[in-house]
């Protein structure tokens, strides 16, 4: 099986019909009206693979209505949960850009030595923040920014930072 990404997540029921809406990780939803069925995972950690009946956008809102949720009191219960999808599915990457997962256990290294490992990633008021582990115990938030990521290599599994200070 094909690795599964997590692209979107489902927030609060609309409607009377059981639709939810869905919040993408990325700006092009396109993606999300070619998938046939998706896996959710829950904060419990229980994931079910779901059938899409219909996807649409109200105005800049996706929405979307899975098979057997019929009522809003059958989507809340998705409220919350991960929507994930096969990575050949999810939003076709441009030159220059990587899938947060991709970013997980990159070593940020700067003039050649290594000087944290990035150990998650959470979305910021205005980039991704890597969590980063720089030593026992000690963890840091970069912003993936320009003026602190440089050249990324996820086949070496190595980021550049041109500013090793902002791990002080």
């Amino acid at each position: 099986m094909e690795q599964m990404l997590c692209t979107a997540i489902v927030q609060s029921p609309f409607g009377i019909h059981g639709e939810v809406k869905i919040y993408s990780y990325n700006d092009d939803f396109r993606y999300l009206g070619t998938l046939k069925e998706v896996v959710l995972r829950c904060k419990d950690g229980t994931e079910r693979i779901v059938t899409i009946e219909k996807f649409r956008m109200q105005g800049s809102q996706a929405l979307m209505k899975f098979s057997g949720y019929d009522t809003p009191e059958d989507a809340r219960a998705l409220a919350g949960c991960s929507l994930m999808v096969e990575r050949g599915k999810a939003t076709p990457l441009k030159k220059g850009q990587h899938y947060v997962s991709d970013l997980i256990g990159c070593s940020l290294v700067h003039d050649g030595e290594v000087l944290a490992t990035v150990v998650n990633a959470f979305d910021g008021a205005q980039a991704v923040l890597l969590e980063v582990s720089v030593s026992e115990g000690k963890t840091c938030m970069v912003p993936y920014l320009e003026q602190y990521i440089g050249t990324v290599d996820t086949k070496a599994l190595t980021i550049e930072l041109k500013t090793p200070w902002i791990l002080e």
